[in-house]
């Protein structure tokens, strides 16, 4: 978990503190731009955070309101 929320942290620094235009393209990409990736990243990290609570929901593993 550690890992995750440092890589998170360091993720939306990129996003906020870069000097690049992030809708240009990246070099040596296929066309993609920097905010195309970003946006990708971000909505493929939600889906696995969807799995995670959906697991630990079907395990009774989810804590009570």
């Amino acid at each position: 978990m550690a890992d995750y929320k440092r890589d998170r942290e360091a993720f939306a620094r990129f996003t906020m503190e870069t000097e690049i235009d992030l809708t240009t393209q990246i070099p040596r990409g296929k066309g993609q731009t920097y905010l195309r990736t970003i946006l990708l990243a971000v909505d493929h990290a939600s889906y696995h955070v969807g799995q995670i609570v959906s697991v630990r929901r079907l395990l009774g593993a989810w804590p009570a309101k």
